[in-house]
């Protein structure tokens, strides 16, 4: 499981322990402190025992997805990962960086060949809609919404619905 490494790492310094003073009062390895500090993955034992010495509740050192960051590189390759899940969620950060990298992948191919921005488009196709039907499920909208950027001006009502908060979960 993910854990908050930098919460951890808080606690530590606040209480001036080193990662070895930190092992010894928790009965963890020093080796297991290094990498619950460095990855932020930890068995439950471990959670549980750190959250003892820190005399916290261990879900505040558990990370939930959403406290989980994303890089725009998470971000796009998550999109390709999740190419033909329509029935997921996709966050707003995750849908537009893609939305970017589509556009700046088809805009370059579109400089170097006609040809090769087509096969650039066909094969973005399939991710660029799995990815805008998983934000619109995030919305509590249905991913045939997209079907409006067939529709003269639709692009704007698509776009204001993928631009909308959360709402599930």
């Amino acid at each position: 499981m993910k854990i908050n490494s930098d919460l951890v790492k808080r606690l530590r310094s606040e209480k001036h322990w080193s990662q070895e003073q930190l092992s010894d009062a928790c009965g963890l390895s020093l080796r297991t402190i290094q990498r619950l500090e460095n990855t932020g993955k930890a068995s439950i034992e471990s959670v549980r025992v750190l959250a003892a010495v820190f005399e916290i509740d261990p879900n505040e050192l558990i990370l939930t997805k959403k406290d989980e960051s994303m890089t725009p590189f998470d971000a796009i390759k998550t999109c390709f990962i999740k190419f033909a899940n329509f029935s997921d969620t996709a966050t707003r950060f995750e849908y537009w960086w893609f939305c970017l990298f589509v556009l700046l992948i088809t805009a370059v191919a579109a400089i170097i060949h006609e040809a090769a921005s087509q096969i650039v488009s066909v094969i973005l196709l399939l991710p660029f809609l799995a990815a805008g039907t998983r934000r619109l499920n995030d919305t509590g909208q249905s991913g045939w919404w997209q079907l409006l950027f067939l529709v003269p001006f639709g692009i704007f009502v698509v776009f204001y619905l993928l631009a909308q908060e959360s709402k599930v979960g």
